[in-house]
C-alpha cells in the first residue's frame, strides 16, 4: 500500500518573520490565535526552503478533513497576495494539484493517471506555472514532469520541487516528517492556535487532568517520553501498571479520535521501552474487555453508548438496533471521541478505563497473578533453553517466560494455551493472520500444541537443571537491573 498525504505549498514574497506574520493574520480570519502546544486546538507545521521562496504548509487536521487543504490554499494565496497549490496524494499512484493566484483556482494538475482522458487529467497550463517557476528553468522542464508515468508519483513530484524551488524532501513529506525533524531543522516552525476567547484543552492536555486526577491518589506517576504521556504505578518493586493514550483517525469534524492503551509489565522482560509505539506492546479497553469479559456496570455501558449516539446525533436504537446493549459498548469502546472544548468525551474514556482496565490492573500484584494474567491475555510466555537466542531474537523482545522460572511455576499451561490457540484460530479464520507455515488450520493447531509441549519441556529443564538454573537465574537479575536504570531515567524511583 502506498502513502496518502496533502500539503499546501506557498509562494513567499518576502522575509521569513513577514510571512510569519501574514499567516498569523490569515488565521486571525478564523479567529484562531497563537498559542502554546498544550492550550492548542489547531496545529501546522510551515517548513521553509532553503531559497526562501516558498513555503511547505502541513497540518494534522488534513489526514480527516482533505477540504481544508483547499481552502488553506485558497485562503493563504487570497488574504497573503501569493500563489499557492494543494497537493493530494492518493497511495502513491496520482496527485492532485490546485494552484490558486489570488481567490479563484487558476489551475489543475493531475500527476499520473494517464489512464484518464485529457479532460479528467489536466496537466497544466503554461501562463499559469511559467511565472512561479525558480529562476533558470522553464516550463518544458515542469510540463515533461507532470507528464511522466513514474512507479511511485513521489518521484515526480521530488522532481517537479526543484524546478519550483521547493525544498525537494518538503514536496514529498508529510505532517509526522516535519514532526519528528521540528527539532532538529531550524527551517521547520511549529505553530499552534486556538479560537479566540475560548478555554481549550488539547487532547493531551485534558489526558493529562482527566486521568491524572483520578490515577495518581492510586500511586500511579506521570512520566513524559517524547510527546507521549504516560502513567506509571509500581507495585512491589516487581510489577509495572501503565497507562497512556493514542490518537487515531477521526471521521467525525471538530472532534479527535483516541484509544485508551494499558498494560502489565514485570522488571523480568528484556527490556522496558516507553520510546517505542505503545500499540506495540500494550493493549486498548477493547482487547481487555473481549478477552476477559468482566462484568461491566449497564450504566457504565449505557453511559458510554449514549455519549457516541450524542456526537453522531443519532438515537440508542440505531447504536444497538442488531445487537444487545453489550455488544454496542463494545463496538463503542473502540474509539473514544474528544472536543477540545467539551472535556466530557475524556471523561467518559476514564469512565470505560476504571471499569474495564483498571480492576484487571488491581488482581496483577504479584508475579504468580501476573503469569495468568499474561496468558489469559494472550501476552508472549515464550522460553528458551538458548538463552543468547531468547535475548537476540525479535520475537522474544516482549515476553514474559522467564517468569515461570523466577516463580518456579509449574501449574498447568495447558488450558491457558487452548484458549490463546481458539484466539489464533479466529484470527486465521477471519484473515487477520496466516498459517505460519502451516498446511491447513488442523496442522496449525498440532503445530502450536506441540509447541506448549515443548515449552513445558524446557520450563522443567530451567528449573531443574541447576547449572542452567544458576544462568537463567543470573539473567533474571540482570534485566531487572537494566530496567530499573531506564525507569529511573523517567523519573520513577524503584
Amino acid at each position: 500500500m502506498g502513502r496518502f498525504f496533502s500539503l499546501v505549498q506557498i509562494k513567499n514574497n518576502g522575509s521569513r518573520e513577514q510571512f510569519l506574520k501574514a499567516f498569523c493574520d490569515v488565521m486571525k480570519k478564523r479567529s484562531l490565535v497563537p498559542c502554546s502546544e498544550k492550550e492548542s486546538s489547531v496545529s501546522y507545521i510551515l517548513a521553509f526552503s532553503e531559497s526562501g521562496k516558498w513555503v511547505t504548509l502541513a497540518s494534522k487536521e488534513y489526514r480527516d478533513n482533505p477540504k481544508q487543504v483547499k481552502d488553506d490554499a485558497k485562503q493563504t494565496a487570497a488574504e497573503m497576495k501569493t500563489s499557492s497549490f494543494s497537493m493530494d496524494v492518493v497511495d502513491s499512484d496520482w496527485t492532485y494539484i490546485e494552484l490558486h493566484t489570488g481567490a479563484d483556482v487558476h489551475d489543475t494538475v493531475m500527476v499520473r493517471r494517464s489512464e484518464f482522458d485529457e479532460e479528467h487529467s489536466p496537466k497544466g497550463r503554461r501562463e499559469c506555472w511559467e511565472p512561479i517557476l525558480a529562476p533558470g528553468k522553464t516550463w518544458e522542464q515542469i510540463s515533461e514532469i507532470w507528464n511522466k508515468n513514474e512507479v511511485f508519483v513521489e518521484d515526480a513530484l521530488y522532481e517537479a520541487a526543484s524546478v519550483l524551488g521547493i525544498e525537494p524532501k518538503y514536496m514529498v513529506s508529510d505532517y509526522e516528517d516535519f514532526e519528528s525533524k521540528a527539532d532538529k531543522d531550524t527551517n521547520i516552525i511549529p505553530m499552534f492556535f486556538k479560537k479566540k476567547n475560548e478555554r481549550t484543552l488539547s487532547l493531551n492536555a485534558a489526558f493529562k487532568q482527566v486521568f491524572g486526577e483520578a490515577l495518581e491518589p492510586l500511586g500511579f506517576v506521570k512520566i513524559k517520553v517524547a510527546k507521549l504521556t504516560y502513567f506509571v504505578r509500581v507495585v512491589n518493586d516487581e510489577i509495572l501498571h501503565i497507562l497512556t493514550y493514542r490518537e487515531l483517525r477521526t471521521r467525525k469534524t471538530g472532534y479527535k479520535s483516541f484509544e485508551i492503551l494499558g498494560g502489565v509489565v514485570s522488571l523480568y522482560r528484556r527490556t522496558i521501552d516507553f520510546t517505542k509505539s505503545p500499540e506495540c506492546w500494550l493493549k486498548n479497553n477493547h482487547h481487555y474487555y473481549c478477552s476477559l469479559n468482566p462484568e461491566i456496570d449497564d450504566d457504565v455501558m449505557e453511559s458510554a453508548v449514549q455519549y457516541v449516539c450524542d456526537v453522531w446525533g443519532k438515537s440508542m436504537d440505531w447504536f444497538v438496533r442488531t445487537e444487545s446493549l453489550e455488544g454496542a459498548f463494545s463496538k463503542s469502546i473502540v474509539h473514544f471521541l474528544y472536543k477540545s472544548d467539551d472535556i466530557y468525551g475524556m471523561k467518559n474514556a476514564f469512565n470505560v478505563t476504571q471499569n474495564v482496565m483498571l480492576p484487571i490492573f488491581d488482581e496483577a500484584i504479584n508475579l504468580n497473578n501476573c503469569i495468568e494474567h499474561f496468558y489469559k491475555l494472550g501476552t508472549p510466555m515464550d522460553i528458551c533453553c538458548d538463552l543468547e537466542e531468547f535475548n537476540t531474537k525479535p520475537h522474544y523482545y516482549y515476553s514474559e517466560g522467564l517468569l515461570l522460572i523466577k516463580t518456579g511455576y509449574k501449574g498447568d499451561i495447558t488450558p491457558y494455551m487452548e484458549n490463546i490457540l481458539a484466539m489464533k484460530v479466529k484470527e486465521v479464520e477471519k484473515g487477520l493472520s496466516g498459517l505460519s507455515g502451516a498446511t491447513d488450520i488442523n496442522d496449525y493447531k498440532n503445530r502450536f500444541r506441540q509447541k506448549v509441549q515443548q515449552q513445558i519441556i524446557i520450563r522443567d529443564q530451567m528449573l531443574n537443571d541447576a547449572k542452567l538454573n544458576t544462568k537463567v537465574t543470573a539473567e533474571l537479575k540482570k534485566r531487572r537491573t537494566d530496567n530499573i536504570r531506564t525507569l529511573k531515567s523517567f523519573g520513577l524511583e524503584i
